[in-house]
């Protein structure tokens, strides 16, 4: 009966720290991810920001990603390159993220004043901008991912995130426990047929 208590309280113990070692993976994968985007300069130069308008269409499109190099200054921008920046689009007091081509760049009484224009149209957005406003420039589209983005940065993307990790897991050590175990019973019947 002891024996068969230990057995089951080391089955118990491996399944626990099976778990913790899990968890503890997938904590070190994201917190490398996060150092990685957010620390490495290469790297961490660049934005992303999921196109949601066609106003930059056939160029870019809706549900496209726009990387952005942030790490470039405003007066080292040229007229015609593509740009993201704040503007409050809607006129309802909240920047939103607007990825337009510059159009012009004219100094007013010491402070340079920006515009912009959208591929749609020839006519300049209704906006001035400054240069605290400019985010960067466009530098990569990355087609069709921005759906997916968007789902995997909400609540319920996390957490489909965090469950479908688990259920692979499960699925894997389900399947190595169900190998090991064919393993030992050919092992087991292989050593039965030897002693007979």
């Amino acid at each position: 009966m002891t024996k068969e208590k230990n057995v089951n309280n080391q089955k118990l113990n491996k399944k626990n720290t099976s778990w913790v070692r899990f968890f503890l993976s997938v904590a070190v994968i994201i917190g490398i991810g996060y150092v990685v985007l957010n620390y490495v300069p290469f790297i961490s130069k660049y934005d992303h920001y999921v196109i949601v308008s066609g106003s930059m269409e056939p160029i870019i499109m809706v549900g496209d990603v726009a990387i952005i190099d942030s790490s470039i200054q405003p007066e080292d921008i040229s007229i015609g390159q593509i740009i993201a920046f704040h503007a409050d689009i809607n006129e309802d007091g909240i920047d939103e993220v607007v990825v337009h081509y510059l159009y012009s760049s004219t100094e007013v009484d010491g402070v340079m004043i920006y515009n912009t224009k959208p591929e749609v149209s020839d006519n300049v957005d209704p906006w001035d901008l400054h240069a605290e406003d400019i985010l960067g420039v466009h530098v990569l589209t990355i087609p069709k991912i921005g759906p997916f983005l968007l789902f995997a940065q909400s609540t319920l993307g996390k957490i489909t995130l965090v469950v479908d990790i688990a259920i692979i897991y499960l699925l894997i050590e389900l399947f190595s426990t169900s190998k090991k175990n064919s393993t030992k019973k050919s092992e087991t019947a292989t050593e039965e047929i030897q002693t007979d």
